[in-house]
C-alpha cells in the first residue's frame, strides 16, 4: 500500500510541474484555453494538499493517542505506588484527568488554527475574485490576474477596469514579488487553490 501511495504522490508531483509549465506556455502563447489549464493546475494543487492534510491528520491522531497512552501508563504506575491510600488515589486520578483534558485541548486548538482559513485580499484578482497566479500591475498601480485583464480588454477595450484610463497589454508589468508571496501562501495553504 505504501508503494502505491508513494507512486501516486510522485505522479501528482510530476503532473503539477507539467501543468505549471503548460500554464506558463499558454500565457506566453496567448492561447484561449489558458483558463482550462489554470483550473487543472488548481485542482492538482488542491488534491496534493488534501493528500498531505489527510496524512497529517492520521499522524496527529496517532500522536494524540500515543501521548494519552503515556499519561495512562503513568497513572497506572502511580496508582500501583499509592496502594490503598484513597486520598492519594483520588489526587492521582484528578491530576491525570486534568492533564488529559489539557492535552486534548492543545490538540483541538491545533485543529482550530488550521480551520481559520482566509486568503489575503491582495492575492485575489479584482476582476474574477479568484486567487492570482500571474499577477500584473497597470500604470495606475492596480494588480490583476493577467488572463482576467486580457479577457477584460477583449470585451471592453483597452482600459483599466477600475480607473477607466487607457491601458494596453504592453503597459502591464509582472508583479513578481506578489507572485512569489502567493506561491508561498499556496504551498502552505493548499485549500486556497480551491477558492
Amino acid at each position: 500500500m505504501g508503494i502505491v501511495i508513494d507512486m501516486l504522490t510522485l505522479f501528482l508531483f510530476v503532473a503539477l510541474n507539467k501543468l505549471k509549465t503548460a500554464y506558463e506556455l499558454a500565457i506566453q502563447q496567448r492561447v484561449k484555453y489558458v483558463n482550462d489549464i489554470l483550473q487543472a493546475l488548481l485542482t492538482a494543487r488542491k488534491r496534493k494538499w488534501d493528500d498531505q492534510e489527510a496524512d497529517r491528520l492520521v499522524r496527529e491522531s496517532s500522536l494524540l493517542q500515543y501521548v494519552k497512552n503515556l499519561v495512562e501508563a503513568e497513572r497506572k504506575r502511580q496508582l500501583e505506588e499509592a496502594g490503598d491510600d484513597e486520598e492519594k488515589i483520588d489526587e492521582i486520578n484528578y491530576l491525570t484527568d486534568e492533564q488529559e483534558a489539557k492535552i486534548q485541548k492543545v490538540f483541538e486548538q491545533s485543529k482550530e488554527n488550521l480551520m481559520r482559513r482566509e486568503i489575503p485580499d491582495a492575492y485575489l484578482d479584482k476582476i474574477s475574485f479568484n486567487i492570482m497566479h500571474d499577477p500584473v500591475f497597470t500604470p495606475d498601480g492596480f494588480t490583476y490576474e493577467r488572463q482576467s485583464l486580457l479577457d477584460h480588454f477583449a470585451r471592453n477595450g483597452h482600459v483599466d477596469p477600475i480607473t477607466g484610463r487607457p491601458c494596453k497589454e504592453s503597459d502591464l508589468v509582472p508583479n513578481r514579488s506578489l507572485k512569489e508571496a502567493i506561491e508561498d501562501f499556496l504551498k502552505e495553504n493548499g485549500w486556497a487553490a480551491d477558492y
